[in-house]
């Protein structure tokens, strides 16, 4: 086994019954669960004559996931993968280790990302449900059919873009300890990209914080992915090479 796949296989093991695990799953369906309160109390309202019920209710869940939640729990993921080893103090135990230096922080960023693959896929699966609910409820919501394309490209992309915030999230929270300041980073950046929603989608898709929103938009995504996931992979190697030639962490 090499010492990546040594690495991840760790990683892997110090997430069992953690918060971070637990939370890929419980972010996107509170993202479900917000939009199908929704429409459970304002079917009639949010829904247009002669369309689609579930094509608004699948934007809807796409329109939140990408410019708030998904930013966020990048974020967030990044601190609490970081923090299994800040808060131990295990760095010199890992240095210790017959093992290079970047293929343990190279680790970090397959598993954040990981996560944030998991919720991804979780997202579309409750999705499902929370139509199936609203069939019961609702008479004009029988026989509607979810519309997978607009779901699964604009939460696919999404998550390709994301790499890029993964990264520099990821970069922060290995670089400092202290779990306030990749999380103050994120939060600032979450809120700028909102007030920046109404700007041109170029400076949007090459935004880190906006980029996973420009890349599930239907105009023009391929920016938006093509810089996520370059700008992201290039992030990320210059960062291991950089944390690894540090003598602390």
């Amino acid at each position: 086994m090499s010492e990546l796949a040594r690495a991840i296989s760790a990683e892997s093991l110090k997430l069992k019954r953690t918060l971070a695990l637990r939370l890929a799953v419980i972010a996107p369906l509170f993202i479900v669960v917000l939009q199908l309160g929704v429409y459970l109390a304002r079917g009639e309202a949010v829904e247009r004559a002669g369309t689609n019920p579930a094509t608004g209710f699948a934007r809807g869940i796409v329109t939140l996931w990408t410019l708030v939640f998904l930013p966020f729990w990048a974020t967030l993921a990044a601190s609490l993968c970081a923090s299994l080893d800040h808060n131990g103090n295990h760095w010199d135990h890992l240095f210790a280790l017959p093992i290079r230096r970047w293929p343990v922080f190279a680790a970090k960023w397959i598993v954040v990302f990981a996560l944030v693959v998991l919720s991804s896929i979780c997202l579309p699966l409750f999705a499902i449900t929370a139509v199936e609910i609203l069939k019961l409820v609702h008479a004009e919501w029988r026989g509607v059919a979810l519309p997978w394309r607009l779901l699964l490209n604009g939460v696919g992309r999404s998550c390709g873009a994301c790499l890029l915030l993964i990264s520099l999230q990821c970069w922060l929270s290995l670089r400092w300890r202290s779990f306030l300041v990749p999380l103050g980073v994120g939060i600032a950046g979450i809120m700028s990209g909102i007030i920046l929603i109404s700007a041109p989608l170029r400076l949007l898709s090459l935004y880190p914080w906006t980029a996973p929103a420009a890349a599930a938009s239907p105009h023009q995504p391929l920016l938006a992915l093509g810089w996520g996931l370059c700008g992201g992979l290039a992030i990320s190697l210059i960062a291991c090479w950089q944390l690894a030639a540090r003598e602390h962490i």
